[in-house]
């Protein structure tokens, strides 16, 4: 009887489930999509402090994740007079940039412990329009930033494909951030982007990311033409890929505050970043466990609207300091990828250069709290030859980054040949696990309607092979 009941209860469920896929909602596929993925969240078994050691209990690895995330700050002086010499200037907070902020966020991004969504707030907006104008514009044009804005939730996250996961550095911060306090930091945000595109000399030129028509494929369109115009002129062109180590977590509120009096920012900006960044509170939360509050000193939330823009002026003067030393040497980045690259037919005389080049960026860094990855660190050659070249680069602190015939960057595998067959072979591999995740729902069985179909397979797998393709797309024939 047992045996029968459940029997039935099964082939209830399997009917329900066959009938919802066939009159599934465009909105409800994409759930019906995560099903296929896995939800298993493990717990941090081990995290290893500074020390190596490896800690166990739950308060441990919240100090061994503090220590590891946030660096001290001494206490912000301001030289007065430097502030008085402003020259840009900082326009008022309007109506419509307030409404443009709540109306233009999306309602289903993650809140904070208070439950108010952005779908909350874009409803409230419309009841009290002129309190929400009238907060906003007062805290904003009185450079102050709410306390309880500054309070943020940090989910820890294990990153994908890594070997070891007793460092600290192979987990993910996700940011629970406020949505009152996400509007705020939008019009600021906003109006910093267009003051920076208004004044070009806020940030140089090749600084990419948070900014119109600089995305990441702008950043490889840029260096995969210099490499191919390389070729044709048959140079060689040497490029060294550097990466700043947790850029966010690691930004010194001292020397940014420092860099905005010098690029003459109003003090309506510079007292407000002062006041976002000072006095911030977090939690960290995970393996099912929550820690008390705890004050830091500093620190940029990667989830922050705030925070690229702010990162790219804090960085800016790195590439001034490049280019002064060296004329013939290209420099970008996008956000904390580092690109420096030297063309010519003297192979030895330009590693060289890029190695001078590399002295000055991590003596930079040294002397602006920024530290660059040594592990992420690689160099590459782009060349006419048959054959491949075998330079190195000594970096400051003596580690040797040996020449690669192929690095991945921001998501695209270049090759020395610039071939792309490494990509193609990646992202072919991609569309076919994700394939493979589809078909489990479009088999006989449990027949899935075919617009759904369509739509799933246009939104998962086509925008994974469309991607980028404007950069190594050369009608290729099939193999």
């Amino acid at each position: 009887m047992r045996n029968l009941y459940h029997n039935a209860i099964k082939l209830i469920k399997n009917q329900f489930w066959i009938n919802f896929l066939n009159n599934v909602e465009e909105k409800e596929m994409f759930q019906i999509y995560k099903f296929t993925k896995s939800r298993l969240i493990k717990k941090l078994l081990l995290i290893q402090n500074l020390q190596k050691e490896l800690k166990i209990e739950f308060n441990e690895k919240c100090k061994t994740f503090l220590k590891a995330m946030y660096s001290s700050s001494s206490k912000i002086q301001i030289n007065e007079e430097l502030l008085l010499n402003e020259s840009i200037q900082w326009s008022r907070v309007i109506k419509e940039k307030i409404k443009h902020a709540i109306n233009f966020s999306a309602f289903r991004k993650a809140f904070e412990s208070d439950d108010i969504s952005f779908a909350i707030i874009q409803q409230v907006y419309k009841t009290i329009l002129k309190i929400f104008n009238l907060m906003y514009s007062d805290l904003i044009e009185n450079d102050y930033h709410s306390k309880i804005w500054r309070e943020d939730t940090k989910i820890i996250l294990k990153k994908s494909d890594k070997s070891n996961y007793s460092i600290s550095k192979t987990y993910r911060i996700i940011t629970l951030l406020n949505c009152l306090d996400k509007v705020a930091e939008k019009i600021i945000a906003v109006q910093l982007s267009y003051t920076v595109e208004i004044n070009d000399k806020l940030l140089n030129f090749d600084q990419m990311r948070d900014r119109k028509q600089r995305s990441a494929i702008n950043a490889v369109l840029n260096l995969v033409h210099d490499a191919q115009m390389t070729k044709s002129r048959e140079n060689t062109l040497i490029c060294l890929l550097l990466d700043v180590k947790e850029v966010f977590d690691h930004v010194a509120l001292k020397q940014l505050i420092k860099i905005l009096i010098k690029l003459k920012i109003s003090v309506n900006l510079i007292n407000w970043v002062k006041c976002f960044l000072q006095n911030r509170i977090i939690d960290l939360a995970f393996d099912d466990e929550h820690q008390k509050s705890k004050k830091i000193s500093t620190e940029i939330s990667q989830d922050s609207f705030i925070s690229l823009i702010l990162f790219l002026i804090y960085i800016r003067y790195l590439f001034s300091k490049i280019r002064a030393k060296f004329e013939n040497l290209q420099s970008f980045s996008y956000i904390d990828d580092v690109t420096l690259y030297v063309e010519g037919r003297n192979i030895d005389k330009n590693v060289k250069i890029l190695e001078n080049a590399a002295k000055i960026a991590f003596t930079w860094a040294e002397n602006n709290a920024v530290q660059f990855d040594d592990s992420k660190s690689e160099l590459i050659h782009f060349e006419s030859h048959k054959t491949t070249l075998n330079q190195m680069i000594t970096l400051l602190n003596n580690m040797i980054i040996k020449s690669k015939t192929c690095v991945q960057w921001l998501e695209v595998w270049l090759n020395w040949k610039l071939n792309f067959k490494v990509h193609v072979q990646t992202k072919i591999a991609t569309v076919t696990r994700t394939l493979h995740s589809l078909f489990r729902l479009m088999n006989s069985e449990w027949e899935l309607n075919v617009k759904s179909e369509k739509q799933l397979y246009l939104t998962c797998v086509t925008s994974i092979s469309d991607y980028d393709v404007e950069i190594w797309w050369n009608n290729q024939k099939a193999t």
